[in-house]
């Protein structure tokens, strides 16, 4: 099954597209499952990011500060966030290099580097020539395996047919 680190965009979209808590609740339901039994994980500062939100969203992901499904960066993590930096501050323009290091994506990427976990995006990799800094291509050149949310969603077995609504 694995483990996989979700970068913000993928709770973002859903929470403003098809799984918005007034119309998919078994979904939420469902990765509150995930975060719990932590095949799904984020890294502190995507949290942050959510937090930020202030919104539906946000309210949501503050249950999860303290379950262990929230990881702060450590010795290893931050060296491998290094590494990443490193990479992009030589190979794109500046503004993008400000833009792609102010976020949480290089942190989502070093967790999942050390912990062999998946990157979670709804990011599509683009050509190399491109000089914006993707998700999938950093992935890619530091051997990192990447997915979109459906597909995360298949291989731990999402599915609305067999959920039932809790009692809450």
């Amino acid at each position: 099954m694995g483990l996989y680190f979700l970068d913000s965009n993928v709770l973002i979209e859903a929470k403003n597209g098809p799984y918005g808590f007034d119309i998919a609740k078994p979904f939420w339901n469902w990765l509150e499952e995930q975060f719990l039994k932590k095949t799904v994980i984020l890294s502190k500062l995507v949290y942050d990011e959510l937090v930020d939100g202030n919104d539906e969203l946000s309210d949501w992901i503050k249950q999860f500060s303290h379950s262990g499904a929230v990881i702060v960066p450590n010795k290893d993590t931050q060296n491998a966030y290094q590494k990443i930096a490193d990479y992009v501050i030589q190979n794109y323009p500046n503004h993008h290099v400000n833009s792609f290091l102010s976020r949480a994506d290089a942190w989502v990427i070093a967790h999942a580097s050390v912990d062999n976990a998946t990157v979670v995006t709804h990011e599509a990799l683009v050509d190399s020539a491109s000089k914006k800094i993707k998700i999938p291509n950093i992935c890619k050149y530091f051997n990192v395996d990447y997915d979109n949310l459906y597909k995360m969603m298949r291989n731990l077995g999402f599915s609305f047919a067999s959920l039932s609504e809790p009692n809450r």
